[in-house]
């Protein structure tokens, strides 16, 4: 294993609400609206975002906890996927000879080991809905009969099209 100086970027802390769980670490990003879900691997390597910490301390901790040889791609991989979800300070550059690991090749380095796919690193992230987009539609009838200011709720059977103001009063308008 070929060890790398290069030092952890920093984890983004700011407008973030952090769920710590046994299992998994739940990360809702106020800013995007996304929430990312991180398996056990991205976890540790996300807390250890210090800008003080090593690449080459994080896999040996990595190993240790986990009882699975970890190598450095482990945690370039991890750090990859934290910063495509914007879960880190800055962007990482990752060195040319990691810039080109893939999950294949990962899994062909890991093979060896037993256990690899708890190894992963895993960040799941979905789109979470704003707040207004979590009302339900409104029927094009009690759309008509309500007054501007028209709420653009979409109509209930009708893919497309939102209440909206039409010339003074409510009715049916493209989303």
């Amino acid at each position: 294993m070929r060890t790398t100086r290069a030092l952890m970027p920093r984890a983004r802390q700011d407008e973030l609400v952090v769920e710590e769980l046994p299992d998994e670490t739940l990360v809702y990003d106020l800013k995007r609206h996304k929430a990312h879900c991180l398996n056990r691997t991205s976890a540790l390597v996300w807390q250890h975002c210090d800008g003080r910490t090593t690449v080459a301390e994080v896999a040996a901790l990595l190993e240790r906890q986990s009882k699975i040889p970890a190598d450095e791609a482990v945690v370039w991989m991890a750090l990859d996927r934290l910063g495509t979800a914007h879960l880190l300070g800055e962007q990482v550059t990752l060195p040319a000879e990691r810039a080109r690991y893939s999950r294949r090749e990962m899994l062909r380095t890991l093979r060896r080991a037993a256990g690899i796919s708890l190894l992963l690193p895993v960040v799941e992230s979905i789109v979470a809905p704003r707040a207004a987009a979590q009302a339900s539609c409104i029927s094009l009838s009690a759309c008509i009969a309500q007054g501007p200011p028209c709420g653009n709720l979409p109509i209930c059977g009708s893919p497309g099209q939102c209440c909206k103001n039409v010339q003074g009063s409510c009715g049916t308008r493209s989303c």
